[in-house]
């Protein structure tokens, strides 16, 4: 497996760090997902649309405060990114394009759920399964994962060869959809038949990883 290079933490938790109920069966089916996607049903899908239809109106006010904070710190410190296209698979609200926009000249926003999309700001926003993006292979020079589950061969499959991949648990361990990052690593590896290699550290309650494949093996 390639080398992770942990970075000490320079923005401090804050008190009060919510629980979320859902988190431990959340966990449980995005790590199966990571490990296993074939895990993802219709069936899963059509219970994930009807939680995030719910959720969609309360979204920006529940989580509005502390979802920028790692991505922002993972952005600042977790190396170069490549410009070029970008793009944000589960942008929900569109909570965290403005920040994409600053750093990449395109983001292209997609989320399951038409009830979230419909609320971004987004330029160009995207209804689709992250099981099989809607996009051609190689496009994007970065493709950012904000509490998702990860689907290593479709990441795999749209990154660039010399493209980013951004990871980031807004709640650090305790995310509905936290995967350790040795196993983002290790399956992003697998998907590729190749070495990469993280760079990670915690930021408010959160924590993050910037994963690159290793361009000299």
């Amino acid at each position: 497996m390639g080398r992770i290079h942990e970075l000490t933490r320079i923005v401090p938790a804050a008190a009060g760090k919510p629980a979320r109920a859902e988190a431990a069966a959340s966990q449980q089916a995005s790590r199966d997902i990571a490990l296993d996607p074939s895990s993802w049903s219709a069936e899963l899908a059509k219970a994930t649309i009807r939680r995030y239809n719910e959720l969609a109106p309360v979204w920006d006010g529940e989580r509005g405060g502390y979802r920028l904070i790692p991505l922002t710190d993972a952005l600042r410190r977790g190396g170069p990114v490549p410009h070029g296209l970008c793009l944000e698979v589960g942008c929900g609200t569109g909570l965290l394009t403005g920040l994409l926009d600053r750093v990449w000249p395109e983001v292209v926003s997609l989320d399951l759920t038409w009830e979230m999309v419909r609320r971004s700001p987004a330029a160009r926003r995207v209804v689709g399964d992250a099981s099989r993006l809607p996009v051609r292979d190689g496009c994007a020079r970065a493709v950012v994962l904000a509490d998702v589950p990860l689907f290593a061969d479709e990441v795999v499959r749209a990154l660039a060869p010399d493209g980013v991949v951004v990871w980031s648990n807004a709640l650090g361990v305790d995310a509905p959809h936290h995967v350790p990052i040795p196993t983002v690593l290790g399956v992003l590896e697998e998907a590729s038949h190749g070495v990469w290699t993280a760079v990670t550290s915690e930021a408010g309650w959160g924590l993050w990883a910037v994963l690159r494949p290793n361009l000299t093996h």
